[in-house]
């Protein structure tokens, strides 16, 4: 599928849904809203026989991650993730090349680095922050990609978790311990598996009888993490058990139980959503719902590989179930 097909299914020039994918002007609202629309719910997935890449193979695929360097290497989830994609990759004889923005407001660079010459075959990319610009990107190239996530701009081929069934199975847990006020701190509610997380979350509170509004969005900066802590801590009524739902929360949630003087798990229950090997030697020990990353990267590129070669995936959208690791920050409600 190709800027080209789009533009005649829809009955307009090829420059029509270039300008419509760049936010460009000359477009009347009516056809850009219809141009989006195609583009959402067509079956888009690129491949190499649509490039004509024969004769012309790298053997790299790009993998973009839509943050900082800086961020990604001090995530717990984007590391294990390169390191499984990578592994993998080279098993098939097949390079990784990183691209990392050069802010977190200048997704777009990591894209133009990436996509400049023809340096890769093929991408994996972060869908946290994929919007229209970075599809139009994609479309101009006509390069195939596997979305790790989904995002709300297209349907694509992609992998993720069951991010609903995630916090469910940690509120489950929670509210199975006797807990009765527990609260979620989630990331930005923008994010498509932050609203599926919410929801689970809720969903959950509503079925044992709990109260669902507990729900705290903040951004991914430690500072502002204990911060939102502190405040949930703070209000009444008294938060007995908490949903850290991204691992990057974990030390700034830790750091103000502490500040708050409120005991891990004595005074508080606490869960995250997200595991890492650091998490078992945390004191207490962190319960985590584990997402199955290593498996991930091995589905993501072994359905690029198969759009690389020109074929159609078996499944064009991989979904993987989590699993909850208990350890010792959660305890029966006192």
């Amino acid at each position: 599928m190709t800027i080209k097909d789009i533009a005649e299914i829809a009955h307009v020039s090829k420059g029509t849904v270039s300008r419509v994918l760049n936010g460009g002007p000359g477009v009347g609202e009516g056809t850009r809203r219809r141009i989006l629309k195609l583009i959402e719910t067509l079956d888009f997935h690129p491949n190499a026989a649509a490039r004509g890449l024969a004769g012309k193979r790298t053997n790299t695929l790009g993998f973009v991650i839509p943050h900082t360097g800086r961020y990604t290497m001090t995530s717990t989830f984007w590391p294990v993730l390169l390191s499984a994609i990578s592994e993998h990759a080279l098993a098939r004889g097949i390079k990784v090349l990183l691209s990392t923005p050069s802010s977190e407001e200048d997704v777009d660079s990591a894209f133009r680095s990436i996509l400049r010459g023809h340096r890769i075959d093929g991408a994996i990319i972060g869908a946290e922050q994929f919007g229209q610009k970075q599809l139009a990107e994609l479309l101009l190239k006509n390069l195939p990609f596997v979305m790790i996530g989904k995002s709300p701009y297209i349907t694509s081929c992609s992998v993720d978790v069951d991010n609903e069934r995630g916090a469910r199975i940690a509120a489950e847990h929670l509210a199975d311990l006797g807990h009765r006020t527990i609260a979620m701190l989630a990331g930005p509610e923008t994010l498509p598996y932050t609203q599926d997380r919410i929801r689970g979350f809720r969903k959950t509170m509503i079925e044992r009888g709990l109260d669902p509004s507990h729900v705290y969005s903040c951004p991914y900066r430690t500072e502002d993490v204990v911060s939102r802590v502190k405040t949930i801590l703070a209000a009444p009524p008294t938060v007995t058990a908490l949903l850290v739902a991204a691992g990057d929360f974990v030390i700034g949630a830790m750091k103000a139980c502490v500040e708050a003087g409120r005991r891990i798990p004595k005074d508080v229950s606490m869960v995250c959503f997200d595991d890492h090997p650091f998490f078992p030697q945390f004191i207490p020990p962190l319960t985590a719902v584990s997402q199955p990353i290593e498996d991930m990267g091995k589905e993501a590129v072994e359905m690029l590989l198969v759009l690389m070669e020109g074929g159609t995936p078996e499944k064009k959208t991989v979904v993987l179930p989590p699993r909850l690791v208990i350890r010792e920050s959660t305890a029966q409600a006192e």
